[in-house]
């Protein structure tokens, strides 16, 4: 049973060991081959990027800073912060943002990815995904008329957002439910949207998407220099390091194991499998008697067929025994020693003895043998 259970421990170790390499070495593959920018970074070309919308707001003559930081925070200069698909801000970085929005600053933050949900939280939102797609976001304010709007036909949307905050203004909705919204904090303004294919490099290419920017960039209170929040992209000062926790969280190879060891433990536990050896009940517990000790000996020498050392055992306690009275060395020859125990005591049968000493020195004793000879001198012996 234990062979079994051992082998069965084993294939499972191994099939662990195989789903661990193949999962790592498809997330390294995955790393190698994906973009090298996450969605909507103002550094990646490709079409889901916004290097286009950084490129383009620095044509129409906003200062764009391009500041790498050490530590998140708006730049002190910076009147404009883009959040585009931000990957999961903490509850410090947000405050941050806050007390900058409050000084007079406008952040634009715009996603319907998993990571902008910590954003739209902290601001009283959350996110309503929308069963269907097909249809075309309206515009529900004449604040998005500067300069006038082409249609929002292309402004494509997959969530809305919805609150329970009266404090906002709907800017864009669908089929009724906001997908841009606008709400000012102290001198700030805040605009919230999950109209993120518009601002991407291949969205940009769309009518109706370039005015519709415009639009948004025309709401902010002072028309200052742009940041871009890169921070979120995991593009950071080099004097930052990168910990366990980021790289299990940030890293495709790190998501793969943190996978691998939800996979293990989600198998151990359908299987109802113990993590240890089980530890018997008190009940269970029996202790072995002594004889069973003995028998175990006893049947382990008749296996390896030590019949010789027990006969020559016998053999010794035989005289041993007999002259221990008379302070007779054992070592003796069989012969000499019984002439000597004869002549001090004359009740021994001297030829009965020593025909039983000369057996008792044989080598090729049976075992049926050996046990009419072990009860012969045990008499010898008790005498």
């Amino acid at each position: 049973m234990k062979t079994l259970t051992r082998s069965r421990d084993s294939k499972l170790a191994i099939g662990i060991l195989l789903l661990l390499v193949v999962v790592t070495a498809f997330a390294a593959v995955q790393q190698g081959t994906k973009e090298e920018y996450p969605r909507l970074s103002s550094l990646s070309s490709s079409p889901t990027g916004a290097l286009a919308l950084k490129m383009w707001v620095n044509e129409l003559k906003y200062n764009v800073d391009e500041h790498v930081l050490t530590n998140f925070a708006p730049p002190e200069n910076t009147s404009i912060l883009f959040m585009l698909e931000p990957f999961f801000p903490t509850e410090g970085e947000m405050e941050s943002i806050d007390d900058w929005v409050k000084d007079g600053g406008t952040l634009i933050a715009i996603g319907e990815e998993y990571g902008m949900y910590t954003v739209v939280d902290h601001y009283g939102f959350f996110f309503n995904y929308l069963p269907d797609n097909t249809g075309t976001p309206a515009n529900e304010t004449p604040l998005l008329d500067a300069p006038p709007s082409l249609g929002l036909k292309n402004a494509k949307v997959n969530i809305a957002l919805d609150t329970e905050r009266d404090d906002h203004v709907v800017l864009v909705a669908y089929q009724g439910k906001p997908v841009l919204v606008s709400f000012e904090l102290e001198k700030g303004r805040v605009i919230l949207g999950t109209i993120a294919e518009s601002f991407t490099n291949a969205g940009l290419k769309q009518d109706g998407n370039p005015e519709l920017v415009l639009n948004i960039l025309a709401l902010a209170r002072e028309q200052g220099a742009v940041w871009f929040d890169e921070w979120h992209h995991g593009v950071q000062s080099g004097e930052q390091i990168l910990g366990p926790a980021e790289f299990l969280q940030l890293t495709p190879v790190g998501r793969s194991l943190l996978f691998v060891t939800f996979a293990v433990f989600f198998a151990l536990l359908i299987q109802g499998r113990g993590f240890g050896r089980p530890v018997p009940l008190p009940q269970e517990i029996k202790r072995r008697g002594a004889i069973e000790h003995i028998t175990g000996v006893a049947n382990l020498s008749r296996r390896a067929a030590h019949r010789s050392a027990v006969m020559m055992y016998y053999h010794h306690q035989i005289k041993r025994k007999l002259g221990q009275r008379y302070r007779l060395d054992s070592g003796m020859n069989d012969e000499e020693y019984v002439d000597t125990l004869a002549g001090y005591n004359a009740s021994i049968d001297k030829n009965e003895l020593l025909k039983l000493l000369k057996r008792l020195n044989r080598k090729d004793v049976s075992e049926s043998e050996m046990v009419h000879l072990a009860e012969e001198a045990s008499r010898w012996i008790d005498t």
